[in-house]
């Protein structure tokens, strides 16, 4: 046998060696736990496992995100209803008011006109 080949068997052997000493002291450990560990305890620990585990469900959070989405589609329903009125049309409408209102001006210093004529006594030399 070669000295590679007797390494080779010593690493394999050392391997095995502290595979079995590494469990022989997870399996000593784990016994000294159960032994020491009082069983109020671990029902304490389980207990307030399960509350944050109920606290993190991703139930209520499910539960949210659609609560979200669903305000989310109404406001959205919302922004699509608003009309937004055409600016050339509001523009067309201005100008034809103020035509109208030239129109009124007038009549309105034609009415005056006359009224003052009315208002004003007649020169009878005047005719």
């Amino acid at each position: 046998m070669k000295a590679q080949d007797v390494a080779l068997w010593l690493g394999i052997a050392s391997s095995i060696g502290g595979a079995a000493v590494g469990y022989g002291t997870l399996t000593e450990k784990v016994s000294a736990l159960e032994a020491n560990t009082n069983a109020s305890l671990l029902e304490s620990r389980l207990t307030k496992l399960e509350v944050r585990i109920e606290d993190n469900d991703i139930s209520h959070i499910g539960t949210e995100i659609q609560r979200l989405r669903g305000q989310i589609e109404s406001t959205a329903e919302k922004v699509a209803g608003i009309v937004v009125p055409s600016t050339s049309k509001i523009e067309s409408d201005i100008r034809v008011l103020e035509t109208e209102v030239e129109t009124i001006e007038g009549r309105l210093e034609s009415l005056g006109r006359k009224v003052e004529a009315v208002g004003r006594p007649r020169n009878p030399l005047s005719h």
